[in-house]
């Protein structure tokens, strides 16, 4: 685990998603830090922030970004949720008019 992911992880409780398919949406996410090693840290507002396993992509409308070593910080401030497009993980904006049928 590189040093910025292991200070951002020591400093909070953070919860561990192992299942993030199964979790409908993150609300009120402000920050999401993407690590190479494919975890993605979703910093939340009033909610205990999440850790995401093996994410393949971030694809949120952001306010800025910071690279700190080798980790993205991407600043938002949206509800998301977990897809998986074509065996890839990706962390997008969830659409709430979104139709399934």
């Amino acid at each position: 685990m590189m040093d910025v992911q292991r200070r951002l992880m020591e400093k909070r409780a953070i919860r561990h998603i192992e299942a993030p398919m199964s979790v409908p949406v993150f609300q009120s996410v402000t920050r999401i830090w993407h690590f190479p090693s494919g975890d993605a840290l979703l910093e939340r507002t009033g909610h205990r922030d999440c850790l995401i396993p093996d994410v393949d992509r971030v694809d949120v409308p952001v306010r800025g970004t910071e690279q700190v070593a080798d980790a993205v910080a991407l600043d938002t401030d949206t509800t998301v949720r977990i897809a998986d497009r074509t065996g890839n993980l990706v962390v997008t904006k969830f659409d709430s008019n979104l139709n399934i049928g």
